[in-house]
């Protein structure tokens, strides 16, 4: 026995009983490397990938439901929250992501994907990440607070503002919009502001009616915007009007 122990350390090849023992002992020794070198790779197959998810964000701010309401000492945030997750996987293989969340739209696919929180109800929510290799699964979650910015209504009644438009015009044509102011206090006087996307404005600006010249335009749409001043500044007072397409003759 004392012999088998000593043995890693002997060079010496010893003949009869002896060498039966020295064979014994070194076949027991190649079964016992074998053995550690199986349980290492067992080990190394068996280890989880760690998994860190992160939000860019951990509150989103969404203004008032109603689009009449100003947010009220609230200032609202970006709907859209980025999801991340930091991974190693001790294995060295591919690494597969799987993300899910209780509410919102996920845009994308991978270690990084968008959370589209806009008009959600109010809550906390966990979004959670499943990253897998070949052998093993591991999880990881980020929380986002969801709040919804109180809402202030204007002193005044607000008027309902709205511009009219031809729905197509040849391009030869001048085009004429219209801006249409409803309700709201009738103290005040109106002032118009327009912009356009495309076109020129020959006659009308600073009034509710403009006229727009589009000679050089085909193929496209255009749109006018009217803002309309004079009223609350918590009122919502832009409209616009677009033409789907301007065509030649």
């Amino acid at each position: 026995m004392l012999f088998c122990r000593d043995m890693q350390y002997r060079t010496s090849v010893t003949f009869g009983v002896a060498g039966i023992i020295l064979a014994v002992c070194l076949s027991g020794l190649g079964l016992n490397q074998q053995g550690s070198k199986r349980a290492r790779v067992n080990r190394k197959t068996n280890t989880q990938p760690i998994v860190i998810a992160r939000a860019s964000s951990s509150l989103v701010k969404l203004p008032p439901r109603s689009p009449d309401l100003h947010p009220d000492n609230c200032e609202p945030t970006e709907s859209m929250v980025k999801l991340s997750a930091d991974a190693t996987d001790p294995n060295k293989g591919g690494l597969y992501f799987t993300w899910q969340v209780p509410v919102g739209r996920l845009i994308g696919e991978g270690r990084e994907v968008t959370w589209d929180l806009g008009g959600v109800q109010e809550g906390t929510y966990t979004a959670t990440v499943e990253v897998s290799d070949k052998h093993n699964t591991a999880t990881g979650s980020a929380t986002v607070t969801v709040v919804v910015c109180p809402g202030l209504r204007p002193s005044t009644p607000c008027p309902t503002v709205s511009v009219s438009c031809p729905a197509f015009v040849e391009s030869k044509e001048s085009i004429t919009f219209v801006a249409t102011v409803a309700g709201g206090d009738r103290e005040i006087k109106p002032t118009y502001k327009w912009s356009l996307s495309a076109g020129k404005i020959i006659s009308g600006q600073a009034t509710s009616k403009i006229t727009i010249d589009v000679s050089g335009i085909s193929g496209e749409s255009v749109t006018a915007t009217v803002s309309v001043g004079g009223f609350h500044p918590l009122c919502h007072t832009v409209a616009s009007c677009t033409i789907l397409k301007v065509e030649h003759e």
